[in-house]
C-alpha cells in the first residue's frame, strides 16, 4: 500500500520505509527484540540475511567474557551486541562505512556504553590493536558471483592466512561457519581447536562454532551438540580422542523404542560415543537410528515406539499397510526415495501419528519399521 502511493506521500522516503517493513518482517522470528525496537534502523536485506539469529547470538556470548573483545566482520552487529555485553570494552569492527554508520546509531539505541566502531579493513585492525581476551569472526562465504563456499581457504577474510595473528593478538578466537563444513577439514586445517560447536535450532543445523586457544593441543577437541527448542536446550558432548575407541553394539532387530538422535548428533559424526552414552543398541551403522527396550528419559532426539516390523516385499507391503492411509515417512540407507516408497506403498499421504522408518537392517535385509512417536 505504501508503495502505491508514493507519490502523494512525496515527504517520505518511500524506498527507504519499504526496506525497514521488509526488514522488519524478517526479522520478527529471527531477531525478535529487534523487530519490536522501532528506533533500530536495519541494513539492506542481504545482511539481514546473512546475520545471526537472536537464538544463535545469546549462546555465542556464554562462550566468550573477558576484558577486552573484537568483532572482526561486524555486519549487522546482531552477534556483537550481545556478546560485547560480557567485556569492560569491545571493538566492531567493520570495513563497510554506511554498516558502521548504522551500527553506532543502534548501538546507541540499545544502550550499549562499552563499544567503540572502528571503520577499516579486519586486517589493518589485527596489525595495530594491542592484546585482546577474545576475538569473533563471521567471515563471508560466499564469492563474488554469490556462490557458497565450503572451504576456508575461500572464505573473506582467509581464515588460514588470518588465524596465525589473530592468536597472536587474542586469548581465544570464536569462528564462526556455515554447517555444511567438514569437521574434519577443520580440524586438520586449524591448529589450538579446544571445541567445535555444532549449533541446531529446532533440530535444524544453523551454525558450527571454532573455539581457539592459545595453549589448546590439537589432538583434544571437545565436539559439542546444541539442539534449542522452545522449552529446553538439548546439549550432547564428546572428545575426538575418545570416539575412536569405542565399539557399537548391534542386534539384527528393532526392540520396543526406537531413537533418532538430533540434527547437531547427526552432523557431529560422534554416534559411538552418543550411542555408549544412552547405552543404545545399533541396527546399522549407515541408517543412523538406533533401538532399545529401555526408556530413556531427556534423550537428546526423538523417540518412537515400535510397533510392526514389515519385510520390504512389495507385494506383500501393500496388504500389510492397506490400513495406513496417511503416514510421516523416513528413508535412511535405503534404495529408495520418498517419494518413491509412497508410490510403491500405495500412495499413502504425509502427516497423521504413524511414522514409517524404511532402513537397512544390519545383515542387510531392507523393512519398513512401523511406529507411533513417544509422548
Amino acid at each position: 500500500m505504501l508503495a502505491l502511493t508514493a507519490k502523494q506521500n512525496s515527504k517520505i522516503n518511500i524506498r527507504f520505509a519499504l526496506e525497514q517493513i521488509a526488514a522488519r518482517r524478517q526479522a520478527k522470528e529471527k531477531i525478535p527484540s529487534w523487530s519490536v525496537n522501532y528506533k533500530l534502523i536495519f541494513p539492506p536485506k542481504i545482511s539481514v540475511e546473512q546475520s545471526s539469529s537472536e537464538t544463535t547470538a545469546k549462546y555465542k556470548a556464554e562462550l566468550c567474557k573477558g576484558k577486552k573483545f573484537a568483532d572482526l566482520t561486524g555486519g549487522m552487529g546482531v552477534d556483537f551486541s550481545f556478546i560485547s555485553q560480557n567485556f569492560n570494552h569491545a571493538f566492531y569492527v567493520e570495513k563497510d562505512e554506511y554498516l558502521s554508520k548504522l551500527a553506532k546509531h543502534n548501538f546507541d539505541v540499545l544502550g550499549l556504553k562499552n563499544v567503540e566502531i572502528i571503520n577499516c579493513d579486519s586486517n589493518m585492525f589485527l596489525e595495530n590493536t594491542a592484546h585482546l581476551d577474545c576475538i569473533y569472526i563471521d567471515p563471508s562465504r560466499r564469492n563474488a558471483k554469490g556462490k557458497k563456499e565450503i572451504l576456508l581457504e575461500n572464505c573473506s577474510p582467509d581464515i588460514l592466512k588470518v588465524k596465525d595473528i589473530i592468536l597472536q593478538k587474542s586469548e581465544s578466537a570464536l569462528i564462526k561457519l556455515s554447517p555444511v563444513f567438514d569437521i574434519t577439514e577443520l580440524e586438520r586445517k586449524l591448529d589450538n581447536i579446544r571445541q567445535i560447536h555444532i549449533i541446531a535450532v529446532k533440530n535444524e543445523c544453523k551454525e558450527l562454532l571454532v573455539k581457539m586457544e592459545n595453549d589448546r593441543a590439537k589432538n583434544d577437541i571437545e565436539i559439542v551438540c546444541v539442539n534449542i527448542t522452545d522449552s529446553d536446550r538439548q546439549i550432547f558432548s564428546f572428545k575426538q580422542t575418545d570416539e575412536k575407541n569405542i565399539e557399537y553394539d548391534f542386534v539384527q532387530n528393532p526392540q520396543k523404542y526406537l531413537y533418532e538422535p538430533n540434527a547437531a548428533i547427526q552432523k557431529s559424526g560422534g554416534l559411538r560415543s552418543f550411542t555408549q552414552k544412552f547405552n543404545l543398541k545399533v541396527l546399522n551403522t549407515n541408517s543412523r537410528i538406533y533401538t532399545s527396550d529401555i526408556h530413556i528419559k531427556n534423550f537428546c532426539g526423538r523417540i518412537f515406539v515400535v510397533e510392526n516390523v514389515f519385510p520390504f516385499n512389495k507385494n506383500n507391503l501393500k496388504n500389510s499397510l492397506k490400513h495406513i492411509k496417511k503416514a510421516n515417512i523416513t528413508v535412511r540407507n535405503f534404495p529408495l526415495s520418498v517419494a518413491a516408497l509412497r508410490k510403491t506403498l500405495g500412495g499413502i499421504s504425509e502427516g497423521g501419528d504413524i511414522y514409517l522408518f524404511a532402513t537397512t537392517l544390519f545383515d542387510g535385509s531392507k523393512v519398513i519399521i512401523q511406529c507411533r512417536k513417544d509422548i
